[in-house]
């Protein structure tokens, strides 16, 4: 699975490259440079999305603190782009003022509830993890066999 860091400068970074260069300007008067950028922002958000939530099962599993640091920056960086876009439109467009707000706004709220998602999707793992974990400390410790009974002596 590909570095969540990487994932995330791909991701967002690309973001960054479309909306603050000449590419979104170029890209919508070419059908197919229009279609590529579609691809290309979905590819992305659905690599980040793998590669921070590692649900399926993966040959490297990078630990949840550099997942969630990695979401963190990633929202971080996607919120500061959002604002920009809601002062100063992309360059070579000419975006009506309330358009270019509506458009900004989506992407600022939009953008924090995915991320909001997948930190409840990480919060969920580590949860789970430190389930497992204690299980297993109660299993070899010996203590977890049989269920306390109303009088605390274990069955």
């Amino acid at each position: 699975m590909l570095f969540p860091p990487l994932a995330g400068l791909i991701d967002v970074g690309g973001l960054w490259l479309l909306y603050r260069t000449e590419l979104f300007a170029a890209a919508q008067h070419h059908p197919a440079g229009h279609a590529v950028m579609h691809v290309h922002v979905l590819a992305a958000g659905l690599l980040f999305t793998f590669s921070v939530c590692q649900l399926d099962p993966v040959r490297r599993r990078w630990h949840l603190a550099l997942r969630g640091a990695a979401l963190l920056v990633a929202g971080a960086a996607h919120a500061v782009l959002a604002k920009t876009l809601y002062a100063v439109p992309p360059p070579g467009t000419a975006f009506a003022p309330a358009d270019l707000r509506t458009g900004a706004q989506a992407m600022y709220y939009g953008g924090d509830l995915v991320e909001a998602a997948l930190g409840a999707v990480l919060a969920a793992t580590w949860y789970r993890a430190g389930g497992r974990a204690r299980a297993h400390r109660l299993r070899r410790s010996g203590t977890g066999r049989g269920l306390p009974t109303a009088t605390g002596i274990r069955s």
